[in-house]
């Protein structure tokens, strides 16, 4: 009965048939009459687990070293004895030989590690590949731990294991492997920008096209993260062009290509270059699984562009997402948790985008691939919510974290930059910013980024701010927006523009917002909004009050959000004059409200007055509207 316990406990879920082998059909039969196993059917096999978790921490807990060591090797025999021939058998088996020190087949490591690293087991893949090449397994052994090392921040680890194998590069294919994996360590583990030249340099070293094509593959994609776009790309498109490139180089490629075309704009033709990749996956995944990270990379440019959040939800919400966070896939992890804040700020949950960019600095902490992108999304969330402290202490952490070799996230980084200023109260600076940073965006082609960064200019009240560019045409903001709508593919360039034109319209203001909202994108839905509530003050009649509702419903839909729209929305009232409007929208007449604060009828209706024309209404019914978009304090 002992046996049968210690077994599941260590093996669970274990198959019926191997428990019976190993422990007799009395004993498991009885276990499970006394209820202490359980057993279930799945597809053909019945599994045995105990039939509560707490009795497997009691029983592993307990058990002495060496008697756990002696059942997991019994486990592992008996599985191999029966064939491992389902896809977790082998994975399983290994991790028992390991445990139990008789890992002795480099083979079966190797296997094992690289079905490890696929499902981004980023510990038990580092593991096995340890003991595989403890245990003769050569190059093979040593590419794989060091690539997985990089992936777990331990790139100074990575590079003495690589280089010990250089002399064993007997062929094509291995020199290809080799120099992939010195440039992983080199680049986005060390941050040597110089991995790319040497990456280059080396390349011809590798005649056969096919294996060539995977070394260009990776000097592609660093040169789109150094920003050297156009010759990213070229090289990226031969890739995808060449017959003789083996999938995961097409794929990585690919993922170069779809990148360019979103930052430019062209969203439609990144997503089907990134669906394209997708269904591919089974064929480059087990040789190279952290093209996923290239691939997220892509599609959250393309989504955020677009502000596509329901899209930014399904790709947090998948496998890979899950994979990622339970193996300690950090890279991985962490970009997602930036997808997220950048979702949620947009969203108008600014609190939760913090909370989010603050999980994701800690997440990449050890890394700095994304932490400066990490960081700046922390400022744009603080940003946002008023805290200009915090944003300006996690603008200086973006600095310090960010990579030279990571210029491609500039857009992001410097679009922080700028509303960490108006939050700070210089609102010029932040203009003067946005300014630059749109011409550069026009100069290096990135119209989807460009796009975005204008109508932050339009959201400041500049939509017919002339802008001088480099070629030295002149536009408004108002003018170029509309331009880029018909370069921008999706619906949001063209709201945008649209909201730009209506930048005087109070009516237009609110028909925008609706749009906006209906997006999901509340944080443009409100500063929409709080402009018509602006354009609208000096006016009287249904559309005053419609807007003060409107901007209050937004803003209960979202959380602490502040921006200049928003503040300047919201007039100042005085801690009595709040008291008085809040009481006198619950429907307490004057001199209830008089008798309750102790004052005269007169001093409140007084200080209703004045509450009056700070928000622009003329009764109680518009007031219980005009403070529903007002802060709390």
């Amino acid at each position: 009965m002992r046996e049968v316990i210690e077994l599941v406990a260590f093996g669970e879920p274990i198959g019926l048939s191997l428990l019976i082998a190993a422990a007799g059909e009395a004993p498991v039969e009885s276990a499970e009459e006394r209820g202490l196993i359980r057993v279930a059917a799945s597809d053909r096999r019945h599994h045995v687990r105990l039939a509560h978790p707490l009795y497997g921490e009691v029983v592993r807990q307990r058990c002495p070293v060496t008697r756990a060591m002696r059942l997991k090797a019994r486990l592992a025999t008996l599985a191999e004895s029966a064939g491992t021939r389902r896809h977790d058998d082998l994975l399983r088996v290994a991790e028992w030989r390991l445990d139990s020190g008789t890992a002795t087949d480099p083979v079966m490591l190797l296997l094992a590690g690289a079905q490890a690293f696929s499902r981004y087991n980023m510990h038990l893949g580092a593991r096995l590949a340890r003991a595989a090449l403890d245990s003769g397994g050569g190059f093979d052994a040593a590419e794989m731990l060091a690539v997985i090392l990089v992936f777990m921040d331990r790139s100074e680890e990575a590079l003495p294991v690589i280089e010990s194998v250089r002399d064993e590069i007997d062929s094509e294919q291995r020199r290809s492997r080799w120099l992939v994996a010195r440039g992983l360590v080199s680049y986005w583990g060390l941050g040597r920008e110089s991995a790319v030249d040497e990456l280059a340099k080396d390349a011809p070293t590798v005649d056969d096209p096919g294996f060539r094509s995977r070394v260009h593959s990776f000097e592609a994609t660093m040169r789109l993260h150094r920003l050297e776009v156009a010759e990213a790309c070229r090289m990226s498109q031969s890739i995808v062009d060449s017959p003789a490139a083996p999938v995961s180089a097409r794929s990585l490629a690919e993922c170069v290509l779809a990148h360019a075309h979103a930052a430019r704009g062209q969203l439609a033709t990144s997503e089907r270059i990134t669906d394209q990749v997708q269904a591919d996956a089974p064929l480059w995944r087990a040789e190279m699984p952290y093209l996923q990270l290239a691939l997220e990379l892509a599609r959250g440019t393309r989504l955020a562009i677009g502000g596509n959040v329901d899209g930014i939800d399904a790709i947090v919400a998948d496998e890979f997402a899950d994979l990622a966070d339970a193996g300690d896939f950090r890279l991985g992890s962490g970009y997602l948790s930036v997808l997220r804040a950048q979702a949620a700020r947009l969203r108008g949950r600014s609190a939760e985008a913090l909370r989010g960019s603050l999980q994701a600095c800690a997440v990449l902490a050890g890394s700095r691939v994304f932490a400066g992108l990490a960081h700046a999304e922390r400022a744009h969330a603080a940003a946002l919510l008023g805290d200009a402290d915090e944003a300006q202490a996690a603008m200086a952490d973006s600095d310090q974290t960010h990579r030279p070799g990571m210029a491609i996230l500039y857009p992001w980084r410097e679009q922080a930059r700028a509303w960490v200023a108006a939050c700070g109260g210089d609102v010029e600076q932040a203009i003067t910013a946005l300014v630059a940073l749109a011409g550069r965006l026009r100069g290096d082609g990135f119209a989807g980024h460009e796009s975005l960064i204008l109508h932050d200019l339009v959201r400041l009240g500049c939509a017919t701010l002339p802008i001088g560019w480099p070629d030295g045409e002149a536009q408004t903001v108002a003018e170029r927006l509309a331009e880029l709508a018909t370069v921008v593919d999706g619906p949001l360039t063209a709201l945008m523009a649209r909201h730009a034109a209506a930048a005087s319209d109070g009516a237009e203001l609110l028909a925008v917002a609706d749009a906006f909202a209906d997006r999901g994108l509340l944080l443009f839905a409100a500063d929409a909004a709080a402009m018509a509530v602006v354009r609208l003050r000096a006016t009287t009649g249904a559309e005053r009050s419609e807007a003060s509702a409107g901007l209050g419903d937004l803003l209960a839909r979202c959380d602490a959000l502040s921006t200049p729209a928003l503040r300047a929305a919201r007039p100042a009232l005085t801690d009595r004059e709040r008291q008085i409007a809040r009481l006198a929208a619950a429907g307490l007449a004057s001199k209830q409200i008089a008798d309750q604060l102790f004052l005269s009828t007169r001093t409140i209706e007084n200080h209703l007055q004045r509450v009056y024309g700070k928000l622009g209404v003329t009764s109680r019914s518009e007031l219980a509207h005009a403070l529903r978009a007002l802060p709390e304090q």
